[in-house]
């Protein structure tokens, strides 16, 4: 994992510059690469999830301290000291979440950009569960109860731009949104997944013009796909295993069947 941010700044620079080279490579992946071409997917993953906690919760603390200090007559009453604890970890948050995030936003861009050129190596099993999680879990972060927590004054001097953070997030969802493995996926998801959850994603998609109608109508097909797999699901958790009086009586049938059989063939 690398957690540098000069290293993965240095790395994500250097795949933005060689991006149309990847695009075409991705169509035609050989054989003899398809597992070290997971292994930089997974590795995009790790950059990823890495790079929105860290932006996000950032962004969150910067929030409750711009808060706090918008209470005057609460703040006024602090003693100086807690002033200048709390401005100096206000400068240091602002110095890391102006690298973070748009860091974090580069390989969401990353992540758009392959899953719209090849579907296959994200749909591995080592790959897709997690993939789905992590979008899930960041969509609630962007749309969900605790979205006003991302609320800063001054945005772009962290280079943070939710509404385009949110459109790629959405992007990758409708770019996988065919793929039946990723459906599974999604529905799999216990953490962050709920039908809600996307109804408002869509609405304030709509509402803010993020995405083209045509886009928006795939990620609702995509959440009645959803929908369907969860209620399967669902259906199979309250079957569980067959209890024991009725696995006795399959057993007792067979025998009685297997006895009649017997019986006719003259045995």
């Amino acid at each position: 994992m690398l957690t540098g941010a000069g290293l993965l700044d240095d790395k994500t620079s250097q795949l933005l510059s060689i991006l149309p080279a990847i695009q075409s490579f991705m169509s035609r992946i050989p054989v003899g690469v398809h597992d070290r071409f997971i292994s930089f997917i997974n590795l995009v993953i790790n950059d990823m999830t890495y790079l929105m906690d860290e932006s996000l919760s950032e962004l969150s603390q910067i929030h409750n301290i711009q808060v706090e200090m918008d209470d005057r007559a609460t703040w006024e009453a602090k003693p100086a000291e807690y002033h200048r604890e709390r401005e100096g970890t206000l400068r240091s948050l602002e110095r890391v979440a102006s690298s973070h995030t748009p860091l974090s936003r580069s390989t969401v861009e990353l992540l758009k950009l392959f899953t719209a050129e090849t579907k296959a190596p994200f749909m591995v099993p080592e790959i897709v569960d997690r993939l789905a999680a992590m979008l899930c879990y960041n969509l609630k972060a962007l749309v969900g109860p605790k979205r006003q927590e991302l609320k800063v004054r001054n945005p772009e001097k962290y280079k943070f731009s939710p509404r385009e953070l949110l459109g790629d997030i959405v992007q990758v969802f409708v770019n996988l949104s065919g793929e039946p493995v990723f459906v599974c996926a999604v529905a799999g998801d216990g953490r962050s997944y709920s039908r809600e959850l996307f109804e408002r994603a869509v609405r304030i998609v709509v509402k803010n013009g993020i995405k083209a109608e045509s886009e928006v109508a795939q990620l609702r097909v995509f959440v009645e796909k959803v929908e369907d797999e969860r209620m399967i699901l669902v259906e199979e958790e309250e079957l569980g295993e067959a209890p024991d009086e009725f696995l006795g009586m399959l057993l007792l049938l067979f025998v009685l069947y297997f006895v009649f059989t017997m019986t006719r063939l003259g045995f």
